[in-house]
């Protein structure tokens, strides 16, 4: 007569190892989009506080270049200009450039560096062919802005500023 198949013996495990390893493949797809996926959100974040630190400086070289022409003027041939905003009321700078909720955020320090004065300007002669020489100096600036976040980005930006001045004085 026809003698039972033992089922237990004829199998050998391989729809096991097979599960086994399709598992693995798709446990180490997932591990490697997880890690790109946080290593996506990092460098967002990054770029983030490297925009804002910038945009909080150059808010700094705006608010000095505002000051040009007023009773604050920080272009007035001094050597050095560290506190410009300095007897300001209102902080030309204050909730522009940092988060209003974070209070650790850092200042922005601007400096006006008078770099020369009473130098020729920069122009071409005039269409009767006259020239400016003599007539017009202009006085040579440098703003430097700085921003930092700590531990999250730093930025450092510099402008160049000539002021002209009507004859010399």
């Amino acid at each position: 007569m026809n003698k039972p198949v033992n089922t237990t013996s004829a199998q050998r495990g391989v729809a096991l190892v097979t599960a086994l390893l399709f598992l693995l493949v798709v446990t180490v797809i997932a591990v490697t989009a997880a890690n790109n996926s946080n290593l996506g959100l990092k460098m967002s974040a990054s770029m983030q506080d490297a925009y804002r630190s910038f945009h909080a400086a150059e808010a700094g070289i705006f608010a000095a270049l505002g000051l040009a022409g007023g009773a604050q003027d920080p272009f007035l041939r001094q050597d050095v200009v560290t506190e410009p905003f300095q007897g300001i009321t209102t902080h030309p700078l204050r909730n522009l450039a940092v988060d209003p909720d974070d209070q650790a955020s850092a200042p922005i320090d601007v400096d006006v560096f008078l770099i020369s004065i009473q130098r020729p300007c920069p122009r071409p002669p005039t269409a009767s062919g006259g020239s400016s020489v003599g007539v017009f100096d202009c006085d040579y600036y440098r703003i430097q802005s700085e921003h930092e976040e700590s531990g999250r980005a730093r930025t450092r930006v510099e402008l160049g500023v000539v002021k002209t001045v009507i004859g010399s004085t």
